[in-house]
């Protein structure tokens, strides 16, 4: 599993550090890219050569600290890991070049912090919403206050639309890091009854006999944020699993119009997002 750990070598960059720290005490398949994208500009009066070295030096100078920050963070796990790699990227738009990396090095994760409470809010706002939106590498959103914890159990949130194509990367997933893995879905009174009883028989299988089936009845006094709020804390899972479609995100779609975009749980656990 390949990971791009984004960061600005700020601590709330932190989590995403201690998140790629834990999948790879889980699991012997993680490789990780730590990632820094810098903007060297180029004054008037520098030639080309000089430019150039400058910007070589640089570039082993922010690797250097690079290097020492990581370290600092995970210290002995980096053992832990199958491969470290450190790049420091010269980049204009941060967020472009991020997916851009992402995708030329067949990345199978970006893994970014966000910053402060509010995970949404910041999500909606920053660099982060226009990865999610926009990134074909499915994205990890760590709450910056994150702390190292062993994922016993992930989450996946379906609509029930695409089951099995979506089950089977979500279990791609859970079953690299060794976790359980239960999927949630709100009913609806407006649904195609065989299809929901095929989706429900896929779990009595024999390929999805461990996956536990929440289905969850909907109530329409709460919204769909603080129904996912209330099964997290009964629940407790270490993370969320999503889907969402870039041209009309679905990410969107629950959490803006809601005031309770300063969502509790999504201040304590990662999220993961899959582009459908």
């Amino acid at each position: 599993m390949k990971l791009l750990v984004t960061t600005d070598f700020s601590v709330n960059s932190k989590g995403a550090i201690r998140f790629a720290q834990m999948l790879a005490k889980q699991s012997n398949e993680i490789e990780a890219t730590f990632y820094h994208t810098v903007h060297f500009l180029k004054p008037t009066k520098w030639s080309d050569i000089f430019y150039k070295t400058f910007k070589q030096e640089e570039i082993e100078r922010l690797t250097a600290e690079l290097k020492k920050f990581v370290y600092s963070t995970i210290g002995e796990d980096k053992n832990k890991f199958a491969n470290i790699k450190f790049v420091i990227d010269s980049a204009i738009s941060t967020e472009k070049d991020i997916i851009r990396y992402a995708e030329k090095n067949k990345m199978d994760f970006i893994c970014i912090a966000t910053q402060g409470a509010g995970v949404l809010r910041k999500i909606m706002g920053t660099h982060t919403s226009y990865i999610v939106n926009n990134s074909k590498t499915p994205v990890l959103v760590i709450p910056s206050h994150y702390r190292a914890k062993v994922l016993k159990k992930v989450t996946y949130l379906s609509d029930f639309e695409n089951l099995k194509k979506e089950i089977d990367k979500v279990s791609k997933f859970s079953g690299t890091v060794k976790c359980g893995l239960d999927v949630l879905h709100y009913s609806s009174i407006i649904f195609d009854k065989n299809k929901f009883e095929r989706n429900k028989s896929l779990f009595s299988t024999e390929e999805y006999k461990n996956i536990k089936l929440n289905i969850v009845k909907n109530n329409l006094e709460l919204s769909l944020v603080d129904r996912i709020s209330q099964f997290i804390s009964k629940s407790k899972p270490e993370l969320l699993i999503m889907f969402t479609k870039r041209e009309k995100s679905f990410f969107e779609t629950i959490f803006l119009p809601s005031k309770s975009a300063e969502l509790t749980y999504t201040t304590k656990i990662p999220v993961l997002i899959y582009s459908k």
